[in-house]
């Protein structure tokens, strides 16, 4: 692995143990010779060659008018100073400039320090378990599987990986939450992609602005020792889905097999790299970019725009019930396709809570068969051969009985309710009349 990578790495997980500045109040930068240096690096290695240009000109005219002077002395300020004037000419999440000189000695190049960091790294990483946050399998046998990071280390992390999968590998439907996921390592988006595919597969390709070296990165299951998932798929993303986590949604979106739900993500396509410009300063740049192989191009600026825009904190609601109409739409027969509504309806629950006022629930209250409806305070309680629970609303006159049944009032003449339908989580509907 790339000793470069592995910096850029500790910086998306956070891991401030590995990477901290140092403080530096009293240390006075030559503020010419930076830029100077962070424009040769930019120049040099930047995956735009024109907007490097136009952030040189940009630094250039800052330094000329003084901009830094007052914070000269102060490295950290000035980096966040230097940072903030980059985006303010080109906004590239990926690059950040950083003041830690520490980490400046391990880029150029301490072995020893580098193997001890990567140890540490590695420690790490698998005490959080590869990132890998949660795995189990929702009502309708749908799959639900959250990680928060694309990291390396793919050998150690297999085991985890392949019981992840196999343990969902009965389920209808997989949901990939990445809606947290700020990115990582483009060889672990392509062991993670081979899961879903029976074939070997392109899925994206690096090119590098330099030498224009291309690395091509397939979906191969030959990577996943016989486990492969051909469910539908579903991925969930948020602003903050970035970087790997957007290769892994776009790559799969593109290539038909997976349908992505949520928010626009955040835009970053282009590897990077960290590159010390000098006086304890590191710059992470850029170095190369992405190219699908169906679009020919990549999300870079633009992030990866969902099959089904909704609000993150919505979008796993939203895939659930993608998954039960669509499996709906195809049901053979009618108690099927009423098991299906069960769940979509389960997963409004208290939707509207409040909307309706306690004189509406008053009207529900009377005896439906063998089911006592009657109201204490602001609730609704059911009572049933002496077993006594409490209805969740739903919407409008639909509520959860218990966890195995919904009843929903049928409003009649003059607004009154003199029947109960109730529906039993297994796809049967009855009915019964108000007494």
């Amino acid at each position: 692995m790339n000793n470069n990578v592995i910096f850029s790495l500790l910086i998306s997980l956070s891991i401030p143990s590995l990477c901290s500045g140092q403080n530096s109040e009293t240390t006075f930068i030559n503020v010419n010779q930076l830029i100077d240096s962070i424009n040769l690096n930019l120049y040099n290695n930047y995956v735009f060659p024109d907007k490097a240009q136009l952030i040189s000109k940009s630094l250039g005219f800052q330094v000329k008018n003084g901009a830094y002077d007052l914070i000269s002395n102060d490295p950290q300020k000035l980096a966040i100073q230097i940072q903030a004037d980059i985006y303010k000419t080109h906004r590239d999440p990926h690059m950040i400039v950083q003041y830690n000189p520490s980490f400046e000695l391990q880029v150029k190049g301490n072995t020893q320090q580098i193997e001890e960091e990567l140890m540490q790294f590695k420690k790490i990483v698998k005490e959080n378990n590869f990132t890998f946050k949660k795995v189990e399998v929702l009502p309708g046998n749908i799959g639900y599987l959250i990680f928060n990071v694309f990291v390396e280390f793919i050998e150690e992390a297999k085991p985890i990986i392949a019981s992840a999968f196999g343990f969902l590998v009965n389920s209808d439907a997989i949901i990939i939450d990445l809606r947290e996921n700020t990115g990582g390592e483009p060889e672990m988006v392509s062991q993670l992609e081979s899961y879903f595919f029976k074939e070997k597969t392109p899925m994206n390709s690096i090119i590098q602005r330099a030498n224009k070296d291309t690395t091509f990165y397939f979906a191969d299951p030959a990577k996943t020792d016989g486990l492969t998932l051909s469910m539908p798929v579903y991925i969930l993303t948020s602003k903050k889905t970035f970087s790997a986590a957007e290769d892994f949604s776009y790559a799969m979106q593109q290539a038909k097999r997976a349908t992505v739900v949520g928010e626009i993500t955040a835009g970053g396509a282009h590897p990077t790299m960290p590159f010390s410009v000098g006086q304890g300063f590191v710059v992470h740049i850029p170095f190369a970019r992405s190219l699908n192989p169906v679009t020919l191009t990549d999300w870079e600026g633009t992030g990866v725009t969902p099959d089904f825009e909704v609000k993150a904190s919505n979008a796993l609601i939203k895939a659930q019930e993608l998954i039960f109409s669509e499996r709906q739409a195809t049901a053979k027969s009618e108690k099927e396709k009423q098991k299906l509504q069960y769940l979509i309806r389960a997963l409004h629950i208290n939707q509207d809570l409040g909307t309706l006022p306690l004189d509406q629930f008053d009207k529900f209250v009377g005896t439906y068969g063998p089911l006592e409806i009657y109201r204490e305070g602001n609730n609704l309680f059911c009572n049933i051969h002496g077993n006594i629970s409490e209805l969740v609303h739903i919407t409008h006159n639909l509520f959860v009985l218990d966890g195995n049944a919904q009843i929903e009032f049928i409003k009649g003449s003059n607004d009154t309710y003199p029947m109960a339908r109730l529906f039993v989580s297994n796809g049967g509907v009855f009915e019964e009349l108000r007494k």
